[in-house]
């Protein structure tokens, strides 16, 4: 008999340690819920349980997106049905007034409900947002006089160096030397008369250079095609814009049999161009009756803007639903400057409104089927998660009638353990015996 190691309480004891050390570890996984609780327990397991987790999180935020999406084209289209009340009613209103059993002072009176009809359409286009998102009223890189102004030269303003004119004038003073590539494709066109045949067209390039062409040289009545190219270094602000503008124009005023030292630098036989720090303004040459207010046109359609948003509807970068902001207003609408004097003007003016009907009709189908894109969206997201959870549930979720089995079972047998613990360590006691 040996004294100095009891071997068998040492195994003993080893055994029941690893016990309850096993024990310990279902214990955490019981109380926990969590299979994994540490890398250790399931390396693998746990990498791709944490991948799972990013995903199910950022799918619960897509359906928040989509909902907030859905709820910004809801309030656009909620106010884009009020403005098609407005055009009903203006429409309305300009049928009555083709009747030529009004009176002057009866056309009168229409024509200053269909103003304040009109007023009121910009002040929903304005005023109508979302977290002040302008969902209505695109911010516009180029200021062309507000939703109010029409394309005519209809305002009296001080050219410098020459003097009242009736003008209209383009403001670059949003521009700079980033957002300047949005110009790229814009374009706006200049005009002595609406029923003008000449062609006096300015439009933005990615070009470097810009160039300025005039067809049938010597004529004060050839076209003036001016192409600016927004990729020039020398670009960084409005200003840089106006005075390119204005040196492509004075370089070619021999192509219209002017001299480029005149006072009045031409854009064919009826308008001049001037620049004002950030501006440019296009004016009609006389300020007399050859050339009232309104004679000369800038057509500034070209120069409006449309917004792009991005409905993050993914957990992954790029997974987004785009969408397109445009400006909903008298202008886009085409419907400033419409006359109810005569029975011919009142149809003209039908034939705009019924148009503007139609625009904001097709913007309105528009968010309508985006909304509904982002109906199905959500159900497809939500489906997504629910999968995804199930499956880090299997990989990560103890399962607990298993769990119980195996933390009984160590149980027991850590009982056992300590008794055979006892035992052993009771065994060397049969050595004093041998003293007596």
């Amino acid at each position: 008999m040996i004294i100095a190691h009891n071997l068998m309480s040492m195994n003993a004891q080893k055994n029941l340690n690893i016990t309850n050390k096993g024990k310990a570890k279902v214990s955490e996984k019981l109380s926990s819920g969590y299979r994994i609780n540490r890398a250790a327990d399931d390396a693998a397991g746990a990498a791709i349980s944490e991948k799972m987790r990013w995903q199910i999180r950022g799918l619960n935020q897509d359906v928040r997106n989509a909902e907030d999406g859905k709820s910004m084209l809801e309030v656009a289209d909620g106010a884009m049905g009020e403005i098609q009340d407005l055009l009903q009613r203006m429409n309305e209103l300009v049928i009555q007034a083709a009747n030529d059993t009004n009176t002057a002072e009866d056309r009168n009176a229409i024509d200053r409900e269909i103003g304040q009809l009109k007023k009121e359409i910009n002040q929903i286009s304005k005023n109508t947002t979302f977290n002040t998102i302008h969902v209505l009223d695109v911010p516009q890189i180029v200021d062309v006089g507000g939703a109010d102004s029409s394309d005519t030269m209809d305002k009296l303003v001080n050219v410098p160096g020459i003097g009242n004119r009736y003008a209209k004038i383009l403001d670059f003073s949003n521009v700079d030397s980033i957002n300047k590539a949005d110009l790229i494709g814009k374009e706006f066109e200049v005009s002595c008369s609406a029923n003008c045949s000449q062609v006096f067209k300015f439009s933005f390039t990615d070009d470097i250079a810009t160039t300025a062409t005039v067809t049938n040289p010597g004529n004060s009545h050839s076209d003036l095609i001016v192409k600016i190219g927004i990729n020039d270094p020398g670009i960084t602000n409005g200003g840089d814009i106006a005075n390119i503008i204005y040196n492509a124009v004075a370089g070619v005023q021999s192509g219209f049999g002017a001299s480029g030292t005149s006072p009045d630098i031409l854009i064919g036989h009826a308008n001049g161009i001037a620049k004002d720090g950030n501006s440019l303004i296009l004016y009609s040459l006389g300020g007399g009756p050859t050339y009232a207010p309104g004679m000369g046109e800038v057509r500034t359609d070209g120069l409006v803007s449309d917004q792009d948003l991005n409905l993050q509807v993914g957990c992954l970068a790029g997974q987004s639903i785009p969408v397109t902001l445009k400006t909903i207003n008298s202008k886009t609408l085409g419907i400033n400057g419409l006359q109810v004097d005569t029975f011919a003007h009142a149809g003209q003016s039908a034939e705009k409104i019924q148009a503007a009907i139609d625009k904001v009709s097709a913007h309105r189908s528009y968010f309508g089927a985006i909304t509904n894109r982002l109906d199905y969206a959500i159900q497809g997201v939500e489906n997504t998660s629910e999968n995804t959870q199930a499956a880090e549930s299997l990989l990560r979720d103890t399962d607990m009638a298993a769990a119980m089995v195996e933390y009984s079972t160590l149980n027991i047998v850590s009982q056992a353990g300590q008794s055979v613990l006892a035992q052993a360590n009771s065994i060397n006691q049969g050595v004093l015996k041998l003293f007596e």
